[in-house]
C-alpha cells in the first residue's frame, strides 16, 4: 500500500482503481475542394480521470481527499460509494456506508423534513422506534424545529444540508462519505458538525470527506490523500499533506497542466517558465512578504499589517517600468491587481531597488491566496517581467463569523418599530 503500512482490518480498500472515458471531438474528413470537405467525422480519445489509486482507511479515521478542480476528488469518492463502477481496480467497505455525496439525493423534495427522517431510517434499517427515540435530537440539532413539517422542495441548499447531515448522523453507519457539503452550510453549523463527526469516529466509524477546504481538512483529518489530475501525488499526515497541496497550488497544479512534484519542496526552470514571461529589461529578483517589522512571514492575521517586497533590478536607459501586483483565490479567480502607475508612482522607481506593496490592514478572511507580481511599460502591454500567481500566503482568522473572500468597511443600522 502507497506511503502507509498494511492496516489491520480497514474501514475502505481502495486497490488499483482508475476510470477511463472516451472524450468526442472532430476531426475533418475530407480536405482540398471534395465537394463534401466541410463534413467533419467524430473521434474518441481516452481520458482516465482516476489511474491507479490504491489506499486503505482505519476504523475511527478521519481521512480527507483533496485536490484541483478536475483532480478526480468526486469521481473517486462515488466510485467507493458504489454509485459509478471503475474501470480497474476493487473497493472493499467493511460495513454500512452511508454516502453524503450529491445535496439532496437522499431527500425526497415531496416529503416534509420529518418524513424524510423516518424514510432515511427505513434506508438504513433503523427500527421505528430508534427513530422515535432520535427524532428530537436530529431535530435540534439541524435548527429546523420549525420548518419540520414544511416539504423539504421548500427548503433553501443550506437546509437540505442540515436536515440531510443530522439524520446522517444520528443513525451512525460505519462510514460516510461526505462530499463538500459544508460549502453551504454556515460557520455555526460547521463547527457544531466537526465537534459531532469527531465524537462519532470515536465509535470506530470512519469518515471520509472531500474538500477544497484545505484549513477544515488540516483541522479534521488524521490523513489526506491529495490527487492531481487523477493520480495519487501525496498521501500522509494532514499537516504534510495540506503544505505538499500549497506547493501544487504554487506550481499551478491541475487539470489544466502537466507539471509533477517528484521533489516536493523544489520548482523545476520548466514549471516556472510556465508562468514567467517577459523581455527581461526588468527583472524581479525576489518577492516577500513582511510584518510591520519587516519579518518575513507566510501567514498573517485578517486585519493584520501585510507588505509585499517586490526586489528588481532595471535595465532600461530613459523610461521607468510600472510595478503591479495581484491577489488571487487559489481557484485562480482575481480579488484585486493596482499597480504603481495608477498610484501616481512610476516616475519613482530607478535602476534598482524595492516596490513594496503595503496593506496597512489586511482586508482578507481566513484562506490560502496567491500572488502575482510583474513589471510593464507605462502602456502595460509590454511586459519586462511577469511572475504569474508564483506566490502564496495564508490568512487566518482572527475571531468573527464571515463568508467570502474580502473584509468590507460597511456598518449596520437597525430601524424598529
Amino acid at each position: 500500500m502507497s506511503n502507509a503500512a498494511r492496516i489491520p482490518d480497514p474501514a475502505i480498500t481502495v486497490s488499483s482503481v482508475g476510470i477511463k472515458y472516451f472524450l468526442n471531438y472532430e476531426q475533418e474528413k475530407t480536405s482540398g475542394r471534395h465537394p463534401f470537405a466541410f463534413l467533419k467525422r467524430r473521434r474518441r480519445r481516452e481520458f482516465w480521470a482516476l489511474k491507479n489509486i490504491s489506499f486503505e482507511t482505519r476504523k475511527g479515521e478521519i481521512f480527507g481527499i483533496i485536490g484541483a478542480n478536475g483532480a478526480g476528488k468526486s469521481t473517486l469518492l462515488k466510485i467507493i460509494a458504489g454509485i459509478i463502477p471503475s474501470t480497474e481496480g476493487d473497493v472493499a467497505v467493511n460495513g454500512t456506508l452511508a454516502p453524503f455525496i450529491e445535496l439532496g439525493a437522499a431527500i425526497n423534495p415531496e416529503l416534509t423534513g420529518a418524513e424524510n427522517i423516518y424514510m432515511t431510517g427505513s434506508i438504513y434499517k433503523i427500527p421505528k422506534r430508534e427513530i422515535d427515540l432520535n427524532f428530537d435530537r436530529i431535530v435540534d440539532f439541524s435548527e429546523l424545529r420549525n420548518f419540520i413539517y414544511t416539504p423539504v422542495k421548500n427548503y433553501s441548499s443550506g437546509m437540505f444540508v442540515r436536515l440531510a447531515f443530522s439524520t446522517i448522523l444520528f443513525f451512525k453507519p460505519d462510514i460516510v462519505l461526505i462530499d463538500e457539503v459544508f460549502a453551504v452550510g454556515d460557520e455555526s453549523f460547521q463547527q457544531k458538525s466537526f465537534e459531532k463527526m469527531v465524537a462519532f469516529r470515536q465509535t470506530g466509524a470512519s469518515i471520509v470527506i472531500v474538500s477544497h477546504d484545505s484549513n477544515l481538512l488540516n483541522q479534521m483529518c488524521d490523513r489526506i490523500l491529495v490527487l492531481d489530475r487523477g493520480t495519487t501525488a501525496f498521501l500522509g499526515q494532514a499537516q504534510e499533506a495540506v503544505d505538499f497541496y500549497h506547493r501544487l497550488i504554487r506550481r499551478g497544479g491541475g487539470m489544466e497542466t502537466d507539471k509533477r512534484l517528484d521533489e516536493p519542496a523544489a520548482e523545476s526552470a520548466a514549471d516556472a517558465d510556465a508562468r514567467r514571461w517577459g523581455n527581461k529589461q526588468v527583472v524581479i529578483t525576489s518577492v516577500e512578504f513582511v510584518d510591520r517589522e519587516g519579518k518575513v512571514r507566510e501567514s498573517f492575521h485578517q486585519g493584520e499589517y501585510f507588505e509585499a517586497r517586490i526586489t528588481f533590478k532595471s535595465h532600461l536607459k530613459k523610461t521607468a517600468p510600472v510595478f503591479g501586483v495581484a491577489i488571487a483565490t487559489i481557484y485562480k479567480l482575481l480579488i484585486y491587481g493596482p499597480n504603481t502607475l495608477e498610484a501616481g508612482l512610476s516616475e519613482k522607481v530607478g535602476k534598482k531597488g524595492t516596490v513594496r506593496f503595503i496593506l496597512p490592514e489586511l482586508p482578507l478572511i481566513e484562506g490560502d491566496y496567491l500572488f502575482s507580481a510583474s513589471a510593464y511599460d507605462w502602456t502595460l502591454q509590454t511586459a519586462y517581467d511577469h511572475h504569474e500567481l508564483m506566490y502564496h500566503f495564508r490568512v487566518l482568522r482572527r475571531g468573527g463569523r464571515e463568508f467570502g473572500c474580502v473584509k468590507l468597511d460597511c456598518r449596520w443600522d437597525v430601524e424598529s418599530r
